[in-house]
């Protein structure tokens, strides 16, 4: 996928349906208190729970996969969140890395309240991730790169490193992907 910038160059692109996916998942589970799903993020990385591509067929880095769970028995409402906010943090890493992502992470809209997932980008990612409410995109986009703050909304900056185990996760995840 290719778009073009206001001076019709070529600007790489990545296409993933993440919000569709996360409110998909999320009325299959049903609600869980957000301290419960990110006290539940240890036994999901201790057992390796996790979710595999594609929630929404033909989407995203992975369009021909069909989801599928590992390590799930028995799982809870808030493991279930905790390795979805995984699965869409891995997503979204992986789709911004298809398109040679160098800097910060910019997340706007329902994402940028989901603390979780924006700790697990950041350590996906290995860069910081800045999260703003009430701004769109291209205003936010627009003001990273003349080097001034984004407008409105409150900015919150999550930096890589903070969840234990990620690496590792990662790498489980990737391997099972072939």
């Amino acid at each position: 996928l290719l778009n073009v910038d206001a001076f019709g160059r070529p600007v790489p692109s990545s296409r993933f349906m993440g919000g569709r996916e996360y409110e998909m998942l999320t009325r299959q589970f049903g609600h869980a208190p957000e301290e419960a799903i990110e006290a539940s993020l240890k036994s999901v990385i201790a057992k390796g729970m996790m979710l595999l591509p594609s929630i929404v067929s033909g989407s995203g880095p992975f369009p021909d996969k069909t989801a599928c769970w590992i390590g799930d028995d028995n799982a809870t409402v808030a493991e279930r969140h905790a390795a979805a906010a995984l699965y869409l943090a891995l997503m979204t890493e992986f789709s911004l890395s298809l398109i040679g992502r160098k800097g910060p992470v910019l997340v706007e809209g329902p994402f940028a309240s989901n603390a979780l997932y924006l700790k697990a980008l950041a350590g996906f990612a290995d860069t910081e991730v800045i999260a703003v409410s009430g701004s769109t995109g291209t205003s936010a986009g627009a003001a990273l790169l003349t080097g001034t703050r984004p407008p409105g909304g409150r900015e919150r900056h999550f930096a890589p490193g903070v969840i234990e185990g990620l690496g590792s996760y990662r790498k489980a995840w990737k391997a099972k992907l072939v």
